[in-house]
């Protein structure tokens, strides 16, 4: 029996208020667990080893050099991301993620219309590729109750398992899903001519970030 795991991560809120997210972002990573990647995942864990990191991976907080990472010099925080994000352009796997801009959105009933549509939408244009699985294995950590039901409802064509709690340690690839929520912002960002903060800009400074949008990008289904 073929099985595809699913690691699910998002950014944003369904508020409509001032302090409320302008984007509501949803990033999957898709692995078929044929595809063996325990050699890449101990590479990783020795290399985030070395730099001091046990744990899970935070991008945004990462970059913004908050929490954990508050008093980590900007070369190692920029050691964790490379390290994190070379590790997901090795691994046999595909990715998507879908953004909705919450200017074009009156209310939460709009933006969760369009998030389904979207997610549809990836699982209709992928029909061959989903197809080939007899489980699906959805992982996606103390979320959003909203999307979560959003997600039910989207996969309830699949036989799917949901889990809710798992060990991050040997899910790395949950961490690569919360690094590409964070990618699409940024990809969003530049599209749209949208000034970086100056943690973003301090961090990309040296990173030829718009090749490496580029490069990720390889990995995500049509």
């Amino acid at each position: 029996m073929r099985k595809l795991k699913i690691y699910i991560d998002e950014s944003g809120d369904f508020g409509f208020t001032e302090k409320s997210s302008e984007l509501y972002v949803v990033s999957f990573v898709f692995h078929d667990i044929s595809k063996l990647l325990k050699a890449k995942m101990d590479f990783l864990n020795e290399k985030l080893k070395s730099l001091n990191c046990n744990g899970m991976i935070h991008t945004a907080d990462l970059i913004a050099s908050r929490k954990e990472y508050a008093r980590m010099k900007l070369e190692d925080r920029k050691s964790l991301f490379l390290a994190l994000f070379y590790f997901t352009l090795k691994c046999d796997i595909k990715t998507k993620s879908i953004v909705v801009d919450k200017n074009y959105k009156n209310n939460k009933i709009q933006l969760r219309q369009d998030i389904i549509s979207k997610i549809k939408i990836m699982l209709k244009n992928n029909k061959d590729y989903f197809s080939k699985f007899d489980n699906i294995i959805i992982y996606y950590d103390n979320g959003q109750e909203k999307l979560m039901n959003i997600l039910k409802e989207c996969f309830s064509s699949f036989n799917i398992k949901i889990i809710e709690e798992f060990n991050h340690k040997e899910e790395r690839l949950f961490q690569v899903a919360d690094m590409l929520c964070v990618l699409e912002k940024i990809a969003n960002y530049q599209k749209n001519k949208v000034k970086f903060n100056n943690q973003e800009k301090y961090f990309f400074k040296s990173l030829e970030l718009l090749q490496k949008i580029k490069d990720i990008n390889k990995k995500s289904l049509p």
